[in-house]
């Protein structure tokens, strides 16, 4: 799977491309004390573990075919399994698929209403879209059918949404999951998220009974769940024996490693690092992490890429000039082998461009080249609708930065602008539909859309036709607009407007500029300096600030003196980029309960920081 927020979701499918296998279902009933009603049967869990993996060779959609395509085939075998039809449920995961896979549980469900299994794996398609219609489906199912538990499961999961939150509710339903699948690790999974001391800790003491009978992948799984549920289930004073329960456990684990597969080692090896750091053992987890990712590795990553970014850490954009270029040289240089070893990753170009916009003298041909790959590779992973949105603007942002085939700036931009409009029209993910996080993704999207507009203005001036780039100016004066009204208090959101605003009084004064109307176009670039000044924007070190330079030119041909520039413009600038750059938001959300020791031993809680001022430094490895 590639990286970034939208990429996961762009694979689409068109519609007939594959041929769905009609599903006759009969009403069927399971019972608690089914086995298969909490777990697959055997022959049909090795036959859902089998599916086939993605090789690197392979695209993202050249890997999604493939995949449904086994599913598929599991279907013909077994119409009537549920956990099967809920794999393919899951594999039906872009727009379109997931769109066409609603429609055909719908037809069977109104076809069979009283069937609790159509009723779950109808509600089931909905996640997501629907939810507040998928909860009704599976409280239908257990109305029909009290014995069934996966709705149950699926209901606990809903219910810690942020869109949804119900503790009460989540706990009442992973509760019942539990008391009718006590031998399905799914359900201890859940439970590392709740609040109910005892009922972790009862779960955690039966959940270490189970693996401990086990020496599958699964069991191998489930002991980053018992670890998290046995940390969860004591206070931290009580960590140290916890930790050296830890160690016998990665004993017994790596004794498994004849029992694992290639595509189990993976899951083996993630299991051992997360058991070294729980361990206090960073140096043993990084070389386990190595080593995964030299005899394992998943697609999507490089050993050799992340040894080289854990090594050279971005650089912050106020960086010394010399240390950015030093970056971004070796980093270009790296990006060829990269390549070379996973030619299907589009982020990998995405870099390569990033980099290349941070040099000078980078050779034209190579910046049209590495465009046109990255949005050509883009393609290939996103199957039939093509890029997204962002794959356009990155190559088409690439092009404008050097000043380079406006043509084909413009086509790209016109592209990504029309994808964009497609992109909104796609339903949010309705669990995290909270008020803000509606709004941020609103305010990215018009970023989006008015960045997509820059370049194409930009090149409407490249080409000489300033009538053009005027109209694309009045649409994305519209869009500035509308970032202004999102960004509201938001600190981060206000700084990505400015940004935005000064870039559109910068396109204004060369568009001006381009008609001849140089005074008009003084005044367009002293708001675009006006801004980033009041917004306390800094430009970029080590990339030529156009807006500036613009600028500084046009006063200078207008009879502006130096003197008169810098007390102007010169000094003020100067003295931001001497300023701190570390800025606050204010979270406004509700701390939940925690504990926690500090480097002493001592114990914090939450109620022993109440009316304190406290700083929290937090950090993640990914």
């Amino acid at each position: 799977m590639q990286s970034g927020s939208l990429t996961a979701f762009r694979r689409s499918s068109l519609l007939g491309v594959f041929l769905l296998v009609p599903l006759a279902l009969a009403p069927a009933r399971l019972g608690a004390q089914s086995p298969d009603a909490c777990e697959p049967s055997p022959v049909v869990k090795a036959q859902l573990h089998d599916l086939p993996s993605q090789t690197p060779a392979e695209t993202d959609w050249e890997f999604h075919k493939k995949k449904l395509a086994a599913i598929q085939s599991l279907l013909a075998r077994f119409p009537h399994d549920v956990f099967v039809q809920r794999a393919y449920i899951r594999t039906m995961d872009n727009f379109l698929e997931r769109t066409q896979v609603i429609d055909e549980y719908k037809t069977r469900h109104e076809t069979s209403p009283e069937d609790a299994i159509l009723d779950y794996l109808y509600g089931l398609t909905l996640v997501g879209r629907d939810s507040g219609q998928a909860v009704k489906l599976f409280k239908a199912a257990l109305a029909q059918d009290p014995a069934f538990p996966l709705p149950h499961r699926q209901l606990a999961s809903i219910y810690t949404s942020p869109a949804f939150l119900d503790k009460e509710q989540s706990l009442t339903h992973l509760r019942a999951y539990l008391q009718a699948c006590p031998a399905s690790f799914d359900g201890y999974d859940a439970l590392a998220g709740s609040d109910d001391k005892d009922l972790i800790r009862q779960g955690a003491e039966r959940l270490r009974a189970l693996i401990e009978k086990r020496n599958d992948v699964d069991a191998v799984n489930a002991y980053q769940t018992l670890w998290s549920l046995e940390f969860k289930a004591h206070p931290p004073s009580e960590y140290a024996p916890l930790r050296k329960q830890v160690q016998a456990d990665l004993e017994r684990i790596r004794a498994m490693n004849a029992a694992m597969t290639y595509q189990d080692r993976r899951e083996w090896y993630e299991t051992l690092e997360d058991g070294y750091k729980l361990a206090n053992d960073q140096k043993q987890a990084d070389a386990i992490k190595a080593e995964r990712q030299e005899r394992a590795p998943y697609t999507w990553e490089l050993a050799a890429m992340s040894k080289w970014q854990d090594d050279h850490h971005y650089p912050a954009q106020d960086a010394p000039a010399d240390q950015k270029h030093a970056y971004f040289t070796e980093e270009l240089a790296q990006t060829q082998q990269w390549i070379k070893e996973r030619p299907n990753l589009t982020f990998i170009y995405s870099e390569r461009l990033d980099a290349m916009e941070h040099l000078e003298d980078i050779p034209p041909a190579d910046v049209e080249a590495t465009a046109e790959q990255e949005v050509r590779i883009a393609g290939l992973n996103n199957g039939p609708e093509g890029p997204g949105s962002d794959d356009y603007f990155t190559a088409a942002g690439a092009l404008a930065d050097k000043h380079l085939e406006p043509e084909q700036t413009l086509e790209l931009a016109k592209k990504g602008l029309a994808k964009a409009e497609s992109e909104a029209k796609e339903p949010y993910y309705d669990l995290y539909a909270t008020e803000e996080n509606v709004t941020n993704q609103k305010f990215y999207r018009t970023y989006l859309r008015t960045q997509g507009m820059e370049y194409e203005v930009d090149a409407y001036v490249e080409l000489k036709e300033p009538q053009q780039a005027r109209l694309v100016l009045e649409n994305m004066d519209e869009q500035v607009q509308e970032l202004k009204s999102l960004a509201g208090s938001k600190q981060d959101r206000q700084q990505a407007y400015s940004f935005r605003l000064a870039a559109y009084w910068g396109l204004m004064g060369r568009d001006a500029e381009l008609e001849g109307h140089k005074l008009d176009a003084m005044a367009f670039y002293e708001n675009g300096l006006l801004t980033r000044l009041d917004a306390k924007l800094k430009p970029e070190t080590g990339v030529k600030d156009e807006l500036a330079d613009n600028a500084l030119r046009l006063w200078t041909a207008l009879g502006g003196s130096k003197e008169g520039w810098e007390t102007w413009y010169g000094q003020p600038a100067e003295s931001l980029a001497n300023q701190a750059t570390l800025t606050w938001n204010d979270a406004n959300e509700p701390l939940p309960s925690f504990q926690i020791a500090d480097m002493n031993g001592k114990t914090w809680d939450l109620t022993s920081l109440k009316g304190k001022t406290v700083f929290l430094n937090f950090w993640a490895s990914w």
